[in-house]
């Protein structure tokens, strides 16, 4: 592949850059960019089984999704969810979006197996997870006396990056002396 250094890759926001990296996209899913951005932000930086763990308990309602941005600070501001137990404060359980996030983990741990054969994609680290909004089919709704309103359906484009790191660096260091 070639590509222009400092760019990034054709269809991914960041510079595909790293050992031992491996990537995942989802296209035009039928999600709520919301939910999406609030998944990203909860289990970016965490190992991918237990990335997988949490979302499995989100769909059983088990554990929530934390709801941050949009919280009531400023005029406007507003999650629309309401508080859970423990320490969390707004949350929300995204039964769909948590789904779909579960596909694209394994979508990218089955990369993992079949480019690296040393590495065990259960304890990847996802360093990069992003939720962008996707295309726009425009509608129109008919209404009473010959008028007519939008009706858009929004979708969402999803990315991960899983990462492995310093087991490999440790086995070569042991090689030399």
């Amino acid at each position: 592949m070639s590509r222009i250094q400092g760019k990034s890759q054709s269809g991914y926001t960041q510079l595909l850059e790293g050992s031992n990296l491996v990537t995942a996209r989802a296209v035009n899913l039928d999600c709520h960019h919301k939910h999406c951005y609030h998944i990203a932000k909860a289990i970016r930086g965490m190992n991918a089984e237990l990335a997988i763990q949490y979302l499995e308990d989100v769909i059983d309602k088990k554990r929530a999704i934390p709801y941050q941005r949009r919280s009531r600070k400023g005029r406007g501001g507003n999650t629309m969810a309401g508080h859970r137990k423990g320490k969390m404060g707004p949350g929300k359980f995204p039964h769909k979006a948590s789904k779909e996030f579960i596909k694209l983990i394994n979508s990218a741990m089955d990369n993992a197996r079949q480019r690296y054969d040393t590495i065990d994609p259960e304890d990847m680290i996802i360093t990069h997870i992003a939720a962008h909004r996707g295309q726009v089919s425009t509608n129109w709704r008919p209404r009473a006396r010959g008028r007519a309103s939008p009706s858009n359906h929004y979708q969402v484009n999803l990315e991960i990056f899983l990462e492995s790191f310093g087991d490999e660096d440790e086995d070569i260091e042991d090689e030399d002396f």
